[in-house]
């Protein structure tokens, strides 16, 4: 099946006219968080900017779903199409969910950090799936030549209960594409969820379990290098020196150097956390060859001195002080210790605890501390920089 983009309207929406077999491709904003001016109505924008995410009908009623987010163990490439596939009204078992590729001039915010993928994608992540049940809906109404407001949907099927009518959303995709993006649309009160809060299974989980492609790391382009980076053994080290003359001299090696992850000019925000700002990087043909280069390099470390880095965070900006020297764990010990002892405001209460305390036959209490944990995905961090 062929999608043929038709160019962007009057909205700035990207809609196709016509795929092959009859169907429907939807471009809508992740992040243009609009507001109902009356409850449960969203009234869109009169231009759209940002076109970052794609609805595909086909005629058989298959929906894929294009999912911008990138999916590293935290479920959104699952609960992110739920959202829409929730207000388009589709059944759940017909949906396709696909990874949008990279592309800063589509999408907004392809990024995974600070939990704000379901919360800055909420409001239009609903209002996608929902503009594209009204303009199915539209399409249909149009075609039996009865007021919308007869016409009702479920699992992506459209009904018309006084006639008895019923007809299935790839039926009307093809027709539904051409018509003009709904000014306004009604989105599903709570009590009507039937796939937002319910438990489904991630969509990715076959691929992963069976090693499918589908990680950083299985993505080839011609021509491509593979390059990777030494890193200090220990916080609170930096570079030195280094000697990479015998690495250089190994197959496959293109070249061995340094580079400086931040510059002293650039402005950092508050999730630029990188601990080491000096790395030792090979370049090469294979992963096997850089691998092994990787061994032969000869790197000298040094203990830092203390800094102190100002960084934009939120409403203001933020000065982060690194001392000097390795780090220090007994120092992150007293700081929990702190932190654990410290009254701080209650900002919520339900019930009386203490009364039940009292009560109660026997009441166990411990304490637990553990290790730094960092968030890691199954595979090796990696990138692919064209």
């Amino acid at each position: 099946m062929t999608v043929v983009k038709t160019g962007i309207g009057r909205r700035s929406f990207m809609k196709s006219s016509a795929l092959a077999g009859g169907g429907m491709l939807l471009g809508f904003s992740w992040l243009a968080s609009c507001k109902p001016g009356v409850k449960n109505t969203l009234t869109l924008p009169e231009e759209w900017f940002q076109i970052n995410g794609f609805i595909k009908i086909g005629e058989n009623g298959v929906v894929t779903i294009m999912s911008p987010n990138p999916e590293i163990g935290q479920n959104v490439k699952t609960s992110m199409p739920m959202i829409v596939a929730e207000e388009l009204d589709i059944d759940w078992k017909n949906v396709i969910v696909e990874q949008a590729p990279l592309d800063t001039r589509l999408f907004k915010r392809q990024l995974a950090g600070g939990s704000q993928a379901i919360r800055q994608g909420w409001d239009s992540l609903r209002m996608a799936g929902a503009t594209a049940r009204k303009m199915l809906m539209q399409a249909a109404a149009d075609g039996w030549s009865v007021p919308i407001e007869e016409l009702s949907t479920s699992e992506g099927i459209i009904t018309h209960k006084a006639s008895g009518r019923t007809i299935s959303y790839g039926e009307v995709a093809s027709r539904a594409a051409q018509l003009e993006v709904p000014a306004e649309v009604t989105l599903k009160e709570v009590k009507d969820f039937k796939i937002i809060g319910s438990s489904r299974k991630n969509v990715d989980g076959p691929a992963i379990v069976t090693g499918k492609p589908l990680f950083g790391l299985d993505y080839k382009r011609e021509g491509m290098v593979t390059a990777m980076i030494i890193h200090p053994p220990a916080f609170g080290l930096k570079l030195k020196s280094f000697d990479a003359e015998e690495a250089k001299s190994m197959p496959g090696i293109i070249d061995v150097f340094s580079i400086n992850t931040y510059l002293n000019e650039e402005d950092r925000i508050w999730s630029d956390v990188s601990a080491f700002n000096d790395l030792i990087v090979i370049a090469g043909q294979t992963t096997w060859e850089v691998m092994n280069a990787k061994k032969k390099v000869k790197a000298e470390w040094e203990e830092i001195s203390p800094s102190k880095t100002s960084r934009a965070f939120f409403a203001g900006n933020i000065d982060v002080i690194t001392p000097a020297g390795l780090e220090n764990s007994d120092n992150h010990r007293q700081k929990m210790e702190k932190a654990s002892t410290t009254l701080n405001k209650v900002v919520r209460k339900d019930g009386n605890p203490e009364a039940v305390f009292k009560k109660a036959a026997y009441v166990l209490d411990r304490t637990y501390t553990a290790p730094f944990l960092a968030h890691n995905p199954m595979e090796p961090m990696n990138f692919f920089a064209h």
